[in-house]
């Protein structure tokens, strides 16, 4: 009996478990308050919470998360730099990424070299690639 081709099964990435927590956090939020505008961001949340294995006591050098400098790039476009917070002020400067977003959301537990789909509120899908990461200090 054929059942198609065999597809390995996907590798769990890890986090710090505190990262972990946060994104549930944001999820919980995004949940309560069910505006049409958080439906992609409670979607990139929920994905990245199942995919990801919360890790208590990790360093890595080359992983994208809370408090990190992380350079990147979109559809292949101009490098750009950004910090991503877990929890950013209305008015914060530019510069400064939410992990409460449609960018800050995807970005956090990939990995230098790592290329991922990015969603957009307007529905469309880019490529967004992890260049460079400075954890935090």
């Amino acid at each position: 009996m054929y059942f198609g081709p065999r597809i390995p099964p996907r590798k769990r990435s890890i986090l710090p478990e505190t990262d972990h927590q946060k994104l549930q956090q944001h999820l919980g939020l995004c949940e309560g308050l069910r505006q049409p505008s958080w439906t992609l961001l409670a979607y990139v949340l929920h994905n990245k919470i199942l995919t990801t294995e919360p890790i208590a006591s990790l360093y890595a050098r080359d992983l994208v998360t809370g408090g990190c400098h992380v350079t990147y790039s979109v559809n292949g476009g101009p490098r750009q730099t950004g910090l991503l917070v877990h929890r950013a002020r209305s008015g914060s400067s530019s510069g400064v990424i939410p992990v409460a977003s449609l960018l800050g959301a995807t970005l956090i537990g990939m990995r230098v070299g790592q290329r991922a789909p990015l969603l957009s509120e307007d529905g469309a899908i880019m490529s967004v690639s992890i260049l460079n990461v400075t954890p935090p200090n």
